[in-house]
């Protein structure tokens, strides 16, 4: 049986598929296609680092198995190996796009296309990395979605088929984990995450505008308003698995758009992407 390692990283498509692709696609859809793929590349490397593994790894502690054997629990070591694996399958897509479709790779996309990059790579401690995390699995998911409805390049329709395929169980994973590094929620410890989530959420649909901005000038058609509703609802969801969910309502409801709350960042989300 394959490993889901080995079946992200060589992605492998009918050369008549890719020739129909480069005939049907205009030079500006192929350089939002281009412009896409270096999003990911860029993305994908800066998250992978995200959950502070040896952290996790010294906490947890070992369980006795039936054999009177101790053994480590290997979820966090898992999570990094295949996150590190989805960043290098981002990488051999994007090179092979320059190398087979020179047209759509000359013109460089613009320096703030790597905002998301910079985001996730940008945390002061743990605790703001495992927010981050957070984050980054309810906004990347989006965007995914997004771009697999959007853009027919061939090889990368059969990378993100296989990653969806995958992504509910490595996604909860990736949120259990960050769990576990946040603890308990109280005190100065629950504003912090408060404060985190409020500030990286918002950076985020600052730093998806410009790929949308990308493909709008490739030609296609976004849907601005259900991208960002789409996130505000996956992040919701996610912050209510955390141990002090109670504790965070009022943050649940903002970031749902509910109509009592007082502020709505996701409204502000939804003029964000369509600014």
């Amino acid at each position: 049986m394959r490993r889901l390692d080995e079946e992200i990283r060589e992605v492998r498509v009918p050369s008549e598929a890719l020739a129909r692709w480069a005939l049907e696609t205009q030079v500006a859809g192929q350089e939002a296609t281009y412009g896409a793929l270096a999003f990911l590349m860029h993305t994908e490397h800066s998250a992978a680092t995200l959950l502070p593994v040896p952290k996790v790894l010294r906490s947890e502690q070992a369980v006795l198995d039936p054999d009177g054997f101790l053994r480590q629990p290997r979820g966090a070591v898992e999570h990094f190996r295949l996150r590190t694996t989805r960043a290098m399958a981002w990488m051999d897509l994007f090179i092979f796009f320059r190398e087979r479709f020179a047209e759509g790779a000359r013109r460089q996309p613009p320096e703030s296309l790597y905002s998301m990059a910079h985001l996730f790579a940008r945390h002061e401690d743990e605790l703001e990395a495992a927010v981050d995390l957070i984050v980054r699995e309810c906004v990347m998911a989006e965007i995914e979605d997004l771009l697999g409805k959007t853009l027919t390049y061939p090889p990368m329709q059969v990378l993100l088929q296989r990653l969806r395929d995958n992504d509910p169980q490595r996604s909860a994973d990736a949120r259990r984990l960050a769990a576990y590094v946040l603890g308990d929620l109280s005190g100065t410890r629950l504003w912090r995450v408060r404060t985190r989530l409020v500030t990286t959420s918002t950076r985020a649909v600052l730093a998806a505008k410009p790929l949308l901005d990308e493909l709008e000038r490739g030609g296609f058609k976004v849907d601005r308003t259900r991208a960002a509703r789409g996130f505000a609802r996956r992040l919701e969801e996610a912050v209510a698995e955390l141990p002090g969910a109670a504790a965070l309502e009022s943050i649940l409801h903002q970031l749902a758009g509910a109509e009592s709350a007082p502020a709505k960042p996701s409204h502000h989300t939804e003029s964000t992407y369509n600014d």
